[in-house]
């Protein structure tokens, strides 16, 4: 079977705006697993120069959440596409079937705040990642970029084609933050944008990084920016290559706050090499891992699915629609301290209906007020399930813990809607989060 693979910008025989489609030959079922021993040898020699410790078996402690609800201990000790193994205290093994995995999560991190994200760059992909580094240089088809967190780890190439865009210092305040990454996200108009610290935009086509400046064509020749004075690059939305969409994906989710996309992930209990839903490789330690999250045909995630019916009530005069995979006011979505790749941003008087069709069989999700709001807000979230109130929380407020859903029953459902209930003073900061939802479908022979 042959693979279309597009050239987005670089060495296009007819220039800038073409596409050219070239065939490559996908590697054989063989060759992808000699491909991952090789890079789990090579980068562990790697991490060894770096001096980073390459014995994490006995260090990544994790909580399994498994589609019955009773949550699995141990340690990763293996992780590959159908099964994940730990080691359990006593020394023991313990094996569990991927297809009744929902979630496996580093339980060092459970209490632990992670790094603040203003002042640092964020590099955001086609593929819905967004990662936490700082780019070095960049030409026609690649990007080379280090972590910014993990400092000793080499830097990594990824392909231009994926890349929307760059916030290079992300701002402190919350409703900044949500601006800048709407610059990038929103961006429709088909050009190459840069802003500058100082507000100032230069519009163009976008041809390099090097030497720590960045080089666009204007209409008025070549213009060079300085990365230190730089707020945001994006990129022509036209030119942005977006990945096909596949049923089977993991959200790996790391301690920095970066959230990468991937078709397969493997672990040999000190590496996870994980192939992206846009076509490259990443190879990084264990000890990054906050929580990687299986969907598939059976485990839906719930963002992935277009409401029936969306309708926002506001207190007063203040109207805001739901955020996808941001908070509501386009930041991204934090409770107490920790990042979550996907949910819904939204205000108090809030719901969003989906369609069921008696399809599955439990939802669940994780609630609370972003962080954003600083320890503000207050609302109550409600689970109906035929217009019947199944689940309620008690008051909550941005101080208050995340709350857990525990399994909300879908057998008979024809229809789910989540809504959030103004509690205290309108819905002032009332930045409530629906984080991580997902469906659980019927096992097949029993659904309808």
């Amino acid at each position: 079977m042959n693979v279309l693979v597009s050239c987005r910008r670089g060495n296009c025989s007819s220039g800038w705006n073409e596409n050219r489609k070239v065939r490559v030959r996908p590697p054989s079922s063989f060759r992808r697993r000699y491909l991952h021993l090789i890079a789990i040898v090579f980068v562990g020699a790697v991490l060894s120069e770096f001096g980073i410790p390459t014995s994490a078996v006995a260090q990544v402690k994790v909580r399994v959440e498994t589609v019955s609800g009773k949550p699995v201990f141990g340690a990763l000790s293996r992780l590959t596409g159908s099964q994940l193994e730990l080691q359990q205290e006593s020394g023991d093994k313990q094996s569990v079937e991927i297809r009744n995995v929902l979630a496996i999560s580093a339980t060092d991190f459970d209490d632990v705040r992670g790094p603040p994200i203003s002042k640092t760059p964020w590099l955001f992909l086609s593929t819905g990642d967004r990662l936490r580094m700082t780019s070095l240089v960049i030409d026609d088809d690649s990007i080379v970029a280090k972590w910014s967190s993990f400092t000793a780890l080499p830097a990594i190439s990824l392909p231009l084609e994926l890349c929307r865009g760059f916030v290079m210092a992300v701002p402190s305040s919350a409703i900044q933050q949500g601006r800048s990454f709407d610059k990038v996200l929103s961006h429709q108009q088909q050009v190459d944008l840069i802003t500058l610290s100082n507000g100032d935009r230069v519009e163009g086509e976008f041809i390099s990084l090097e030497d720590e400046q960045f080089t666009l064509k204007t209409s008025i020749g070549a213009v060079r920016t300085k990365i230190d004075q730089t707020q945001s690059l994006v990129f022509n939305p036209d030119l942005v290559s977006e990945p096909e969409t596949v049923e089977r994906v993991a959200i790996l989710s790391l301690s920095d706050g970066s959230t990468l996309h991937v078709s397969s992930i493997i672990s040999d209990g000190d590496l996870m090499i994980g192939e992206s839903i846009g076509g490259f490789e990443i190879s990084i330690p264990v000890t990054t891992l906050h929580t990687i999250r299986f969907y598939d045909s059976n485990h839906v995630d719930l963002t992935r699915l277009k409401p029936e019916q969306t309708t926002v009530t506001p207190y007063l005069s203040m109207h805001r629609e739901p955020k996808l995979n941001r908070n509501v006011i386009g930041g991204f979505l934090s409770l107490r301290g920790r990042l979550v790749p996907t949910g819904f941003g939204v205000t108090s008087g809030t719901t969003q209906t989906w369609k069921l069709d008696r399809e599955y069989q439990q939802f669940r999700a994780t609630v609370g007020i972003d962080d954003a709001a600083q320890g503000a807000g207050s609302v109550i979230f409600q689970v109906h399930v035929d217009g019947t109130v199944a689940w309620q929380s008690d008051r909550m407020t941005g101080a208050s813990a995340p709350v857990e859903i525990p399994p909300v029953d879908l057998t008979k459902a024809d229809e789910l809607s989540l809504v959030v209930e103004f509690s205290d003073r309108g819905n002032v900061l009332d930045y409530a989060n629906w984080c991580e939802p997902v469906l659980i479908r019927k096992p097949v022979d029993v659904a309808r």
